[in-house]
């Protein structure tokens, strides 16, 4: 009996150390931007969105690491009072309807170096997608700087519909970039 109970806890402590959770990292807003850039009537126009982010991240361990990101739809800016007024409405973001968009990761992969890619689905206007973000990373103790885009259409989420909006007038790629610094709980 004593073997059994003795082998039962040294499997626990195995399993326990294999299978601990990457690190969590707490998002610095003030130093972070999540970032949108779209071509209207022939001119660039960036933006950008409040956003927060729950990640548990470890380059050894991406098999168990995570992004889960929240965006703020209902206070989109873009420099522009009236495109700001406008990014809210049913024919945009529909954020009273919608005021939230997510982006959940299903795996973070290497490849290479400080590259690395997030797969996950991005909810937006109650639509899900897939989506993949390329980013680089360089963690310096216990500070973490990390960048990327990824080009998404925008009538695959139904923002913009309509011939008023139809290209040339709004592009239907909008590149959106994340740089985010975090600090590791």
């Amino acid at each position: 009996m004593r073997s059994i109970l003795l082998s039962a806890a040294a499997v626990a402590v195995l399993s326990s150390s294999a299978f601990a959770a990457p690190a969590q990292w707490a998002v610095d807003t003030g130093r972070s931007k999540l970032g949108f850039h779209v071509v209207v009537n022939g001119e660039k126009v960036d933006g950008t969105l409040p956003f927060g982010a729950v990640i548990a991240f470890d380059p050894a361990d991406l098999a168990h690491s995570s992004i889960k990101a929240t965006v703020d739809m209902t206070s989109a800016k873009s420099g522009n009072a009236t495109r700001d007024a406008m990014l809210p409405l049913p024919a945009w973001f529909n954020a009273k309807q919608f005021p939230k968009a997510q982006f959940t990761t299903n795996s973070i992969t290497s490849k290479g170096g400080d590259a690395y890619e997030a797969a996950g689905v991005l909810s937006l206007r109650g639509i899900s997608k897939p989506v993949s973000l390329p980013f680089t990373l360089t963690i310096n103790g216990n500070m973490a700087h990390a960048v990327g885009e990824a080009t998404i259409q925008r009538l695959d989420y139904k923002i913009g519909e309509g011939k008023d909006f139809a290209p040339p007038t709004v592009a239907l790629d909008v590149k959106v970039t994340v740089d985010i610094t975090a600090t590791r709980k």
